[in-house]
């Protein structure tokens, strides 16, 4: 085993990755640098695909959130679709079809969810993309914590304010 100095502000973060998603400083960091360990699967899957290469090669926040969804409908096909099901009527953030997008408003913009059937609405500002997110991620039953750490992902580290979400 080699020690290296770190700044504080580097321990801290990467003790808050650690630590949020039981795993240990080591394997978070082999992660990172793509260097395989003892344990291949993370104890947070979640954790696991947004420290994975194939999610960090994404640039733009629209597609670190459709990324996002598309993980979380493959994980759970039958709650991501219960939950769309469950949204009220009025602007349709998610939806079956590009139409029923659509049909709210002919200016939304929507993009089909890779691997999946369902689409998204694109024409939203980051935070609410965060908002949006925080609120299916808490639907199937993810701890704030790694609600937390995927919407950090995108649109700046702020944490989410999930007060007022989008009804």
């Amino acid at each position: 085993m080699k020690k290296i100095e770190i700044s504080d502000e580097v321990y801290a973060a990467l003790q808050n990755l650690a630590v949020g998603f039981h795993r240990t400083p080591n394997e978070v960091l082999s992660t990172l640098l793509n260097v395989p360990t003892a344990s291949a699967e993370a104890a947070e899957p979640l954790a696991a695909f947004v420290l994975s290469p194939e999610f960090r090669a994404k640039f733009t926040d629209a597609d670190k959130y459709l990324a996002l969804l598309s993980w979380v409908a493959a994980q759970h096909p039958s709650e991501f679709g219960e939950f769309i099901r469950s949204l009220p009527g009025g602007r349709r953030y998610l939806s079956f079809s590009r139409e029923e997008i659509l049909e709210t408003c002919r200016h939304n913009q929507a993009r089909q969810i890779d691997g999946t059937q369902y689409w998204a609405i694109m024409n939203i500002d980051t935070a609410t993309k965060r908002r949006f997110l925080a609120r299916v991620l808490e639907f199937i039953g993810y701890r704030d914590e790694v609600i937390e750490f995927a919407n950090a992902t995108f649109g700046g580290k702020r944490p989410v304010r999930r007060l007022s979400l989008l009804s």
